[in-house]
């Protein structure tokens, strides 16, 4: 597999200029999950156009945060497929959709997850040298200046504050120009303030990049910038009321 990647928004304005179809940057097809007996979800079926903003709401313990990880190929379900910019995650092995997420796909999740034993710059440039690229100071630059830590590139992790940290992983998530954007409650450790500003940020940077966005959250202030909100139950999943 091919590690140069496109990204989905600049794939689909292109598209539409030759009036081409435009493949979903994400599409689910009745996916289920179970363990043993106990029914996660089900039936959930769902698309994502390239460069929406799409935010899944439920309740505590219902799966939401499964479904991303099922979404990335992170975890396995037990019905239905995830199409990834257009490839069926079913049909390929681990290795193949290890690569694949490299290319396609940014995480961004509530704990932050960043390294601690290695710097911010480090810690951005982690999927370009997972992509084979070591050319990495101008991305890494650009991406610090553009979520406002720039100057903060040697710093450690325990240097900063949750909501440094989150900047932090928004521009690792976002350094290789992912199409897809999966972000896991990016502002459940924070305070409201902190976490509306980061709101802003992750907002931003994916409408800048052309990105699609899936959002699991509980906020309400969260899920109401959205494009589309849906709400996920262990039947299935349909739009929520706005």
């Amino acid at each position: 597999m091919s590690t140069a990647w496109t990204p989905q928004g600049a794939q689909h304005r292109s598209a539409q200029r030759e009036g081409t179809p435009v493949p979903p940057a994400l599409a689910v097809d009745g996916l289920a999950k179970r363990y043993g007996e106990t029914t996660v979800f089900a039936d959930v079926t769902l698309r994502v156009a390239p460069g929406e903003f799409v935010a899944i709401v439920g309740e505590s313990g219902v799966g939401k945060s499964t479904l991303l990880n099922c979404m990335a190929g992170l975890d396995h379900w037990d019905a239905g497929r995830v199409l990834l910019a257009g490839q069926d995650l079913s049909a390929l092995d681990d290795d193949a959709r290890a690569r694949l997420r490299r290319q396609a796909l940014g995480f961004v999740f509530q704990a932050f997850h960043v390294l601690p034993h290695l710097d911010v710059g480090q810690n951005v440039a982690l999927p370009l040298m997972l992509l084979g690229r070591h050319d990495t100071d101008a991305a890494v630059h650009a991406m610090l200046e553009a979520v406002g830590l720039q100057g903060l590139a040697a710093r450690l992790p325990q240097q900063l504050s949750g909501g440094q940290l989150q900047r932090v992983a928004i521009a690792r998530a976002l350094v290789h120009r992912p199409g897809l954007l999966l972000a896991d409650e990016p502002t459940g450790n924070l305070d409201p303030g902190t976490a509306a500003r980061v709101m802003d940020l992750l907002i931003a940077q994916v409408r800048a990049h052309g990105a699609a966005l899936v959002l699991v959250t509980h906020s309400e202030a969260a899920a109401a910038r959205a494009d589309r909100v849906l709400h996920l139950t262990a039947q299935g999943i349909a739009d929520a009321p706005r």
